[in-house]
Order: structure tokens, then sequence, then C-alpha cells
């Protein structure tokens, strides 16, 4: 996988928009120091964001400023756009320096990180195979809210193709 495809995959699943098995490639052990890496390079981008957001708000309130009365009223808006974007930036930012604090982590003890919410992944899906096991194993009858559950094991989400005539 090239570089900038990885990148983007480790900003995707900082956000938790990866498929399960985009996820299983990162938690690839050989994977987790350009993981790192790339978390890294992710934080670093996330401050130069925010450094040139607010050079843009000091260039804006000179030139604001210079209108006089209504300059103001511009101005107003623009502080309430800096803030807003500048809130945004430095949540994910948040989000990418807990990942990379599990990331490291995950390097220093040679096992996946018990924060990363892995392990619960796993068991809701062991716990998705045993309810179909046990449909088979009891020769019950599915329904199509059952087939859109196992469904999800092959990473697939069918929930929003069940006709609800089909459940009643």
């Amino acid at each position: 996988m090239d570089d900038q495809t990885f990148a983007k995959m480790v900003a995707e699943e900082v956000k938790n928009k990866l498929s399960p098995n985009q996820r299983k490639t990162l938690l690839l052990k050989e994977n987790w120091e350009r993981w790192r890496v790339n978390l890294v390079a992710l934080l670093d981008n996330i401050k130069s964001q925010v450094e040139s957001t607010e050079l843009s708000r000091e260039a804006d309130i000179a030139r604001y400023e210079s209108f006089g009365d209504d300059g103001l009223i511009l101005l107003q808006q623009a502080n309430a756009s800096y803030d807003a974007r500048i809130k945004k930036i430095t949540r994910f930012g948040f989000h990418v320096e807990r990942r990379l604090n599990e990331v490291a982590t995950m390097i220093d003890t040679g096992e996946i990180s018990q924060s990363s919410g892995w392990e619960s992944v796993e068991f809701l899906k062991r716990g998705i195979a045993k309810h179909r096991a046990m449909f088979l194993e009891y020769d019950l009858e599915e329904t199509s809210i059952d087939k859109a559950l196992w469904a999800l094991l092959e990473d697939s989400w069918e929930f929003d193709n069940i006709n609800p005539s089909d459940i009643l």
C-alpha cells in the first residue's frame, strides 16, 4: 500500500470510518511503526493548520479594523468562524493524540492496546457468529433481521435493505 493511501487510512481510523478489514491492516504488527509515524505527521499537520488559521485571523483583524465601524460586524463574524474552525481542528487533534498514545503503547508492549476497543469488536463478532451457529444447531427459522446481523461478519450493512413488512 502506498504512503498516501496508508496516511488517509490512518486519518479515517481516527474518525472511526474504517471498515473492519481496513482496521485489521492497521493492526498488523508490521504496520504499527508506520501507523505511529503517520499519526505524528497528522499531529504536525494539525498544528500547522491551527497556526495558519491564526495567521489568517490576524490578517483579517487588521483588514477589518481598517474599515472602521463597518468592519466590526465582519470582524465578529470572522472571529466566530475562526474559533469554530480551530475548535474542530483541536478536537480532532485530541483524538489523534489519544490514538498515538495507544499505538505507542502497542509498540512498547507488543500487544494490541486494551483501550483501543478491538477486544470489544472481536467479542461482538464472536457473539454474532454464535447467534448464527445456534440458529443452525436448533434449526430455527431465520428472519431478515438475523440475516442482516450475520452480514456484519462479512463487512456488509444490510439493515437498510430490510422491508418492514417482512418483519411482521
